[in-house]
């Protein structure tokens, strides 16, 4: 009786044909899935180092920015924006609008075109070099008076010194 209990569970674990090939069908899946996603964590891995590089580069840029930001004042900002609030509000836009609408725009474009823009850079710049050298002359009358104030003043100290 042995013999038959024996046989018989020899006989369950025997694996038939089509068992195994379809186990082999689900191993080779099996397989196939596991280096899918092996490929897939590596190219993700990937693309994180790749993430990681251009992140410390953006952060290098945006360090002084945000050390400029960091300083503003902020409240000092409000306050402006405040006051510059109240002046718009303050404004008569219909006056202003009055106003630009009797410009005679005509007659500014015709006094602007017959501008000789190359003279008037040449006055300019002869104006600036006047300028320049009356400065240079003032600078240089200082230093001497301050040189004649030295001397004087040492004429006259050293005088009532001896007296």
């Amino acid at each position: 009786m042995d013999n038959i209990t024996t046989e018989s569970s020899m006989a369950e674990n025997i694996i038939t044909g089509r068992d195994s090939r379809q186990l082999i069908k689900e191993l080779r899946f099996t397989r196939i899935v596991c280096m899918v996603s092996s490929v897939l964590t590596l190219c993700l891995l990937a693309g994180g180092i790749l993430l990681l590089g251009r992140v410390r580069e953006l952060e290098k840029f945006c360090e002084p920015v945000v050390e400029k930001v960091s300083q503003l004042d902020v409240e000092s900002l409000n306050e402006t924006l405040g006051k510059v609030n109240v002046s718009l509000e303050t404004v008569d836009w219909e006056q202003v609008a009055e106003a630009l609408g009797e410009l005679d725009v005509d007659a500014i474009n015709s006094a602007i075109e017959h501008l000789d823009t190359e003279e008037l850079s040449e006055s300019l710049k002869n104006l600036n070099d006047a300028v320049e050298t009356v400065r240079e002359i003032g600078e240089l009358l200082s230093e001497k008076m301050k040189s004649l104030s030295i001397l004087l003043g040492g004429l006259f100290h050293s005088n009532s010194n001896s007296q």
